[in-house]
């Protein structure tokens, strides 16, 4: 039974002022587990314990429980954990958190082997778990089969009242994002400092921001907050430039983690570029519609049509309506029709399932000019048990037949929950200022997904909202900023009209890629990106530059590669650190104790199970990494999986875990450096290198743990158009890792990961390959008939992902989903428009 016992409760010892008195104690001899919240299969049970009852675990499952330690120190853990019938890589977990379920450090841990029914005890003294009103106990399992059991019993929690260490914590809170602001204009945020400590926080004198940036009023500088006390400051932007600017603010303080610097950032645009009529349409709106007509759309019934009739045609008109408000859809999860093309995982079979239907559909949007703006970008976390939305910005005209209506086009993605592939759709619906709105016609016809593809249509019932969208001039100003600034597109056609001689079909060349699989690629030279495929199953998707395109493992080059080349520049030594130093979770074995984050980069932590070339990569346990949302249960298999078979930096063997936890780290040492608000990858990757590339919306967001702790995935799990990838193949290649001439990566990890530094090449997975740094490089010197060594630097994702960054500044990318990584034909074409060896 559990028996929480009164705080104040103190017990007199001889020789001692006070012992530790029981906070907590669960045996479960009551024969319930009230108090715990169980998941799976979980249930207090007599068949093994060290009473009469315990609390067992079967195949996957999970009971947690909150205990207050409020007043206490010298908290002690205690848990005791027994297995039965485990096989393989069944495990099963004693465990606790200390900051709400975030993060998990294991007590007891036993494998295959120790399930003989013997209860094993774990004890832990922590210093987080003093004074904390919501300390975390968990007993996990993550079995396969029907007799894999994990039995928790006898759980204790005792503290001493008093003797807490007083502390002081800075924390912030406010918009650090001031927008797109006219030159000659200003912009104000209000910044919140809080101290979430127990003792006096003392803030000194504030500094850091010069022009554009500065602080309009200040109400923090040399104030002492007491505990939960706050104050406020507010700065302001008055951009002197067009274009992205960003700048530190350094708060001082008595905070162990002194000083926290903020990162301000907006962009400087002309006065009037933001304009009430953007993209204005000058046809006559005398369109000949014979697909989704007026009465299609009003009272007909679904059908797959060709993109054609999704397309902005010729004669539109500017729209007559805006809109600004909510679209709800109705009947998502009953509706539509659904063809499988290919389902090499058994997702779905003959009867109806959710992956068969939309999740659902309720959000806002506002309208500038031509354009159909979303409100809420990139990837949108939902309930659904498959798939999330990713809404682009979409077009709206005029035309005569629709009976004073205007016609709206909305391109969007279903993204596979919780993984990278996304299928790609359009949706049409006619609208008035009024509210009154026709049904929406929606249809998908086309992925980049290796695994599952289909088709999916339907035609549903809907209601428009008119009203206020909060911070509608700010997503208007910031749509049109983003149009403005992509980087210039012809048709890959127009190489050869540009550069005489050029054999364009060398690029996106069916003898390296079928075109049935492949979703976009281009060829980028001299800041132009000349594009091609597009096509769905159902005709050219009709605006090419609105496909979202999954990263899957780019992401370890422009995430977790990115992040720690941009890292050591504002932390020297970082690459240097140990990874059991910051993941609490490979600090249990001894296995990363001596495991740089460099090494985890390079994919050479000696850890592993099999050498050969993907085979780890390629086993089923690595489900235990990617179906789990949570990530205390992915951050476990990734320090836990594999053994110590060689030194750390001397073989390569591929591992996403390895990224994982790589992430993890530098996301920790982040918060260690910058305090607990310190986000890996919105205040290092999209703060300092997206923001100011100018990527789009939806590549500023990631793939996270659904849980508390969020964690970003750093080697998959991002989101590009196709524009964000021309950017950042030209940022890495051609512009040499400089933004606005200023370098954002350390020298030396950026020169090697290029394959420009001979004496550190990185490790080899196969013969003229090499591994650096999170990107791969392959020798093409016989290719293009170089006499030395020419080396090839690129990015690869999985199912058929390959951006090439050439030697002679060009870049060449495609995505596609049939399983395929050729391109020499493309290198090969591009040496001869410009040579690499010269």
């Amino acid at each position: 039974m559990k028996a929480t016992i009164p705080l104040t409760l103190v017990l007199a010892t001889i020789g001692c002022s006070s012992q530790a008195a029981t906070l907590f104690n669960e045996d479960f001899e009551d024969n319930n587990a009230n108090g715990w919240t169980l998941v799976g299969n979980a249930q207090t049970s007599g068949t093994q314990s060290i009473g009469n009852y315990s609390l067992r675990l079967k195949r996957t499952a999970s009971g947690t429980t909150s205990v207050d330690t409020s007043g206490h120190s010298d908290v002690t853990i205690t848990m005791h954990l027994a297995a039965t019938g485990l096989e393989g890589g069944d495990t099963c977990y004693a465990e606790y958190s200390t900051d709400g379920g975030s993060n998990w450090v294991t007590l007891v841990q036993l494998m295959d082997g120790q399930d003989n029914a013997t209860f094993y005890s774990g004890s832990a003294t922590p210093s987080d778990a003093e004074d904390n009103a919501d300390l975390r106990l968990r007993f996990r399992s993550t079995g396969n089969l029907l007799g894999d059991y994990c039995w928790g019993d006898n759980v204790s929690v005792t503290g001493t009242a008093g003797g807490i260490t007083p502390a002081p914590e800075l924390a912030f809170s406010g918009s650090t994002n001031l927008g797109s602001v006219d030159l000659g204009s200003s912009n104000q945020t209000t910044l919140t400092l809080n101290n979430a400590g127990n003792a006096d926080l003392v803030i000194g004198q504030l500094s850091g921001l010069n022009a554009p940036y500065s602080l309009a009023s200040d109400g923090c500088s040399n104030q002492t907050l007491t505990a939960g006390a706050n104050c406020q400051l507010s700065a302001q932007f008055s951009p002197n430039a067009v274009g992205y600017q960003s700048d530190d603010l350094t708060i001082p303080s008595n905070d162990a983690n002194s000083p926290l610097n903020v990162t301000l950032a907006g962009t400087g645009v002309e006065p009037g570029s933001v304009v009430d009529d953007f993209d204005p349409l000058s046809g006559s709106g005398a369109v000949s519609r014979s697909l989704l007509s007026y009465a299609t759309l009003t009272s007909g019934s679904a059908a797959l049509v060709n993109t054609s009739a999704h397309a902005l045609p010729s004669a539109a008109a500017h729209p007559s309506n805006t809109f600004e408000g909510r679209l709800e859809l109705f009947g998502e999860a009953t509706s539509g029709g659904f063809d499988e093309l290919k389902d090499s995982f058994r997702y779905t079979g003959n009867s109806d399932t959710t992956r068969k239907h939309l999740p659902e559909f309720d959000f806002e949007f506002v309208q500038t000019g031509s354009h159909l703006v979303p409100a809420q970008r990139g990837n949108i976390a939902s309930s659904h048990p498959e798939w999330e939305y990713i809404l682009e910005a979409g077009r709206v005209w005029d035309e005569n037949g629709d009976n004073g209506y205007s016609r709206a086009v909305l391109p969007f993605s279903l993204h596979q929950k919780n993984a990278n592939c996304q299928h790609n759709g359009l949706m049409s619906f006619l609208f008035k200022d009024d509210g009154s709105v026709s049904d929406v016609h929606y249809q998908i016809a086309s992925e980049t997904c290796l695994y599952f593809q289909f088709d999916m249509w339907g035609q549903l019932s809907a209601s428009y909202t008119p009203g206020a969208v909060t911070n509608a001039d700010a997503l208007k100003a910031d749509h049109q900023a983003q149009e403005l600034s992509q980087m210039p597109t012809k048709p890959i056609s127009e190489l050869a009209v540009d550069y005489p001689g050029t054999d364009y079909t060398q690029f996106g060349s069916s003898s390296e890629t079928d075109p049935n699989y492949m979703t976009l690629y281009g060829f980028v030279i001299d800041g132009v990106n000349y594009v091609g495929g597009c096509n769905t199953r159902q005709g050219p998707h009709p605006d090419c530059d609105r496909i979202t395109v999954p990263s899957y493992s780019t992401a370890k080059t422009v995430f977790a590669g990115a992040g720690l080349m941009r890292m050591e520049t504002l932390y020297p030594g970082i690459k240097d650190e140990v990874i059991a130093d910051y993941v609490s979770d490979c600090d249990s074995n001894g296995n990363w104790d001596d495991v740089r984050f460099e090494d985890n980069l390079d994919m050479g932590t000696g850890n592993y199970n099999l050498s050969g070339y993907m085979s780890d990569e390629g086993a089923s346990h690595t489900n235990d990494l990617f179906l789990p949302e949570d990530h205390a249960s992915k951050i476990s298999y990734s320090c836990t999986e594999y053994s110590r078979k060689a030194q750390p930096g001397t073989r390569w063997v591929y591992h996403t875990s390895d990224t994982y936890i790589l992430g993890t780290a530098m996301d920790a040492y982040l918060k260690q450096q910058q305090g607990s608000s310190a986000d890996l990858f919105d205040d290092v990757i999209v703060q300092d290198l997206y923001a100011p590339l100018g990527l789009s919306s939806a590549a500023k967001v990631s793939r996270r743990t659904y849980d508390a702790k969020a964690q970003p995935f750093a080697g998959w799990g991002l989101t590009f158009l196709r524009d964000d990838v021309a950017k950042l193949a030209n940022f890495l290649n051609a512009d040499d890792g400089k933004i606005n001439g200023q370098a954002m990566f350390d020298s030396a990890l950026f020169e090697a990961a290029m394959q420009r530094d001979s004496s550190d090449r990185g490790l080899a997975p196969l013969t003229d390959y090499y591994y650096n740094n999170g990107f791969w490089a392959h020798e093409v010197k016989s290719l293009v008939s170089c006499s030395n060594d020419t080396w090839v630097p690129f990015m690869s994702g999985y199912g058929g992902i390959t951006v090439l960054l050439l030697p002679n500044g060009t870049s060449y990318y495609y995505f596609s989903d049939n399983d395929t990584y050729l391109w020499a034909s493309a290198a090969a074409e591009s040496n001869s428009l410009r040579a690499f060896c010269q």
